[in-house]
């Protein structure tokens, strides 16, 4: 009996002793596999950072490489169209249309680019991003289309700063997904995009929306869900970046001074049957402040009798009443000099046609303008001043034309060309500018404003003197335009 106990506490022990000895060694496999994951994680990450670092600074830089372009742009995915691998396609899809692809690390100058998986990486760039076809209006108001899930669904981000762009790194091959094929010479396998990003949860990652404007979403994976690593690129990353270059800012209030000496030169071509009237310095009437789509230059005409909104695109109804002898009704034109048009620095025009329009034809909306009652369109003599615009009640002007600057608080931008919301003065401009470019009744005598940059405000205006000189408002003077 003693002896039959000894045994069974004997193979108790050793039954312990066996157990302890499991647990330990799943343990050791456990951290090592936690360790192995660690490291496999930090590959597929670093070559995901690289890669978002390379397309923001593609992006910042486009203007420089692209002759008359702005900055901003992302370029077309790599989608095996004839070109070598790596290259991004020419032109991809539709205007605002979103994309999916290889990455196109030949075109970014990087090198190929993989996971912890081997796998080469994939990218999804925004329809209104991409660099061919081109969006209507490329600022920093253009939100992505992309909305970004992390892995238990948690929006990642906000409506206001969307993602632009999605750069994936795909993990093993799952069940039904087919890696085979030489399309891709360098990263092997094909160009089939569910065969290397999976669905799961509800999401699609290997799927873009084929409509204009529309939203696409991804979701993170988590080694179980599914296996794509991705990393974003949302708006505020692209312009943030644009913010820190030393010309940035510079070029925009550029922009907006020789929009506004292109509007004092119309003044300057009015005439009496066909023979130049230099009595009549009479400025063309603004655009409606409202239009149905804010990226078409055709709806930036100006329109009778309004003395505030934004800045013309066509003037054929004030080049009808002045007599006004610019060779046609297009004001703010990448065309040239000898053509009649209103452009700047002639008889050297490359300044505005290859610097300066680009920029306006993506900033236009915001834009604003104010022209006053004695400078409105007109067949006859400009009457000296006594009903024209004044700034920080003070002085007297024949229009000014106000650039909106970064949004501020309470401020609502980020949006489609077509939302409503760009409508709202207020939301673009501060203080008495807001009020009177919304005035549908304005008169022609309202008083501007000029402030000092802070938290409330931080329009940049210039002023359109009686003589048609421009001046930047200035704060610190009185009156604001010397």
């Amino acid at each position: 009996m003693n002896i039959r106990k000894k045994q069974q506490g004997l193979a108790l022990l050793i039954l312990v002793a066996m157990l302890a000895g499991a647990v330990a060694t799943f343990g050791v496999k456990a951290l090592n596999h936690s360790n192995d994951q660690t490291a496999r994680d930090k590959i597929t990450q670093a070559a995901l950072a690289y890669a978002k670092d390379a397309l923001i600074g593609y992006a910042i830089t486009y203007g420089d490489t692209h002759q008359a372009q702005v900055h901003g742009y992302l370029p077309c995915p790599d989608q095996a169209n004839g070109n070598p691998e790596g290259s991004a396609e020419p032109a991809c899809g539709s205007q605002d249309v979103s994309q999916l692809g290889r990455l196109p690390w030949r075109t970014l100058d990087i090198g190929v680019l993989r996971g912890a998986d081997s796998e080469c990486l994939w990218y999804a760039v925004s329809g209104n991003y991409k660099n061919n076809p081109k969006t209507g209006l490329m600022n920093w108001d253009t939100n992505g289309q992309f909305r970004i899930y992390d892995s238990d669904g948690t929006l990642l981000t906000p409506a206001d700063n969307q993602a632009v762009a999605v750069i994936f790194s795909p993990g093993m091959a799952s069940s039904g997904q087919n890696r085979s094929g030489s399309a891709a010479t360098v990263c092997g396998g094909n160009y089939t995009a569910s065969n290397y990003l999976d669905t799961a949860g509800g999401f699609n990652n290997a799927l873009v929306s084929g409509i204009a404007s529309a939203i696409s979403q991804f979701r993170m994976g988590d080694h179980t869900l599914t296996g794509d690593r991705m990393v974003f690129i949302t708006r505020q990353d692209i312009w943030n970046a644009l913010k820190k270059r030393s010309n940035f800012f510079s070029t925009l209030d550029e922009m907006t001074r020789k929009t506004a000496e292109c509007i004092a030169n119309f003044g300057s071509k009015n005439s009496i049957d066909g023979v130049t009237d230099k009595a009549n310095m009479s400025l063309p009437w603004p655009a409606p402040l409202s239009m149905s789509d804010y990226s078409d230059n055709a709806n930036y005409d100006d329109q009778v009798n309004l003395f505030s909104g934004r800045v013309p695109y066509k003037v054929n109804n004030s080049r009808t009443v002045s007599g006004n002898m610019i060779a046609s009704d297009i004001l703010l034109t990448g065309g040239t000099c000898s053509a009649g048009i209103c452009i700047n620095n002639c008889p050297n025009p490359t300044d505005w046609a290859n610097l300066y329009y680009p920029w306006w034809n993506n900033w236009k909306d915001h834009l604003f303008y104010g022209v006053a009652e004695e400078y409105r369109p007109a067949n006859h003599p400009t009457p000296p001043c006594g009903n024209c615009l004044s700034v920080n009640n003070a002085g007297q002007y024949a229009a000014v034309v106000i650039f909106a600057n970064r949004k501020l608080s309470g401020q609502i931008r980020a949006s489609s060309a077509t939302d409503p919301a760009r409508a709202i003065a207020s939301n673009y401009l501060e203080g008495d500018n807001a009020s009177n470019i919304a005035n549908l009744t304005a008169s022609g005598i309202e008083n501007y404003q000029m402030s000092t940059e802070s938290s409330a405000f931080n329009d940049i205006l210039y002023c359109i003197r009686q003589d048609l000189t421009v001046v930047r408002g200035n704060p610190a003077s009185t009156p604001a335009c010397p």
